[in-house]
């Protein structure tokens, strides 16, 4: 992967970002164009579809995955992606921790531990309350992907798992 902090004029990339904003602007003349901030941990760019109705250009949306065709170029002493082809990435042609921080925790291994608090608890109807959640294995994935809070504590992949598992373990303490 070309991290965007990598990234050098004349440069031609096909790699995949996150779409942190999108936008249709207009130019000077008049002619409507993508305005797109792309990202990865390293950073982000400015990005241009100058082009919407071109046939590389397809449906996608802020907080997409990305896969982009482009050209590194510089404008205003930046770098910029020109975007000659952009598609949503298929899962599997990206790994999130390469696009937003990342927990530093082990979250297969929290993810054990809360099912393991789970299974102590003695509500009955909580129990399962609890286990039909956090048992379902795409609750757990998105679940497991989200963050606590968007800025102030937890703003991160795992964010809300490990936060969760931080409240339950004191919770159990002080009972």
């Amino acid at each position: 992967m070309k991290y965007i902090d990598s990234l050098r004029e004349g440069m031609r990339i096909s790699e995949v970002y996150l779409c942190k904003s999108k936008q249709i602007a207009q130019t000077k003349a008049g002619k409507d164009y993508g305005n797109l901030v792309l990202q990865d941990k390293t950073g982000t760019i400015d990005s241009k579809i100058w082009d919407l109705g071109s046939p590389g250009i397809c449906n996608f949306e802020a907080m997409d995955y990305v896969a982009v065709d482009a050209d590194v170029t510089m404008f205003q002493g930046n770098n910029q992606l020109n975007i000659r082809r952009i598609r949503v990435a298929d899962e599997g042609e990206y790994i999130p921790a390469d696009y937003l921080p990342v927990t530093t925790k082990d979250i297969p291994a929290m993810q054990h531990e809360l099912i393991q608090y789970i299974t102590t608890i003695k509500n009955e109807y909580l129990r399962k309350l609890a286990s039909g959640y956090f048992n379902d294995p795409e609750f757990m994935k998105a679940f497991s992907f989200h963050s606590a809070a968007k800025s102030v504590h937890h703003g991160f992949v795992g964010g809300l798992l490990e936060h969760t598992l931080s409240v339950v373990k004191m919770c159990d303490y002080f009972s």
